[in-house]
């Protein structure tokens, strides 16, 4: 069952679908939200998803390193979505986010996206992870690994917008089993730079947060975003 909070002080009614949900599911619950916006307002979905790999139309497969049969074999599924970006996967481990709003029309996409940006790396932060960065030219949130001198990736970030309503969101690895993923694809097509988790990131373990604990922080990030309080 959802666990909705909602406030008349919060932009986002926030709503966590638990883990193990499909991926053709967590579709149906966000594109309800976003035919919902103007009466029920802005949600943020927050889920985790049954291990899967997403492509996109614009890149399709070509960033797929194995068979369907062998994803299959391995007990990922392989879907065809709408967002922006390029292959990925979701699964056990990762907090997948769907912030549905109408942005104003004084913002656009790219604003939508370093928004999100600065409220997760502000979350990373607050976690102890002070090595993440923002890579011009590029989405999502990094952490700079100084000892291998390259880039990994912890928070992917991908979305559309429909109607000035958007859809999908970002994906934060947090325990997740990257590994089960790295053989099958080049995670977002970026073949010279890495992913990580935040399981790996942070020094003491004992910091990890649950998924219901880290779910409050974001949401308590995005909340407090002028971004997206100059929206309502």
């Amino acid at each position: 069952m959802d666990n909705i909070a909602a406030s008349s002080e919060l932009f986002f009614r926030v709503r966590f679908l638990g883990k193990n949900i499909s991926y053709q599911h967590g579709m149906e619950v966000m594109r309800q939200a976003m035919q919902d916006v103007e009466q029920k307002g802005p949600q943020l979905l927050l889920l985790e998803h049954e291990d899967v790999i997403t492509v996109t139309r614009q890149h399709g497969q070509k960033n797929l390193l194995t068979s369907e049969a062998e994803l299959k074999k391995d007990g990922i599924d392989l879907i065809e979505t709408d967002r922006g970006g390029d292959i990925t996967f979701h699964g056990q481990g990762q907090l997948v986010g769907y912030p549905i709003l109408r942005l104003p029309s004084s913002k656009g996409p790219l604003d939508y996206v370093r928004a999100l940006e600065n409220c997760l790396t502000q979350v990373c932060l607050e976690l102890g992870v002070v090595n993440t960065t923002c890579v011009p030219g590029k989405t999502g949130v990094w952490i700079i690994d100084k000892k291998n001198k390259r880039l990994n990736k912890l928070i992917a970030i991908g979305v559309g917008i429909s109607k000035g309503v958007t859809r999908h969101g970002f994906a934060f690895n947090v325990t997740t089993n990257l590994e089960r993923f790295t053989r099958h694809i080049i995670p977002c097509g970026l073949q010279d730079h890495g992913v990580t988790s935040l399981e790996r990131e942070l020094s003491e373990q004992s910091k990890l947060p649950s998924p219901e604990a880290l779910a409050q922080k974001i949401a308590h990030a995005l909340n407090a975003s002028n971004f997206f309080c100059s929206a309502n």
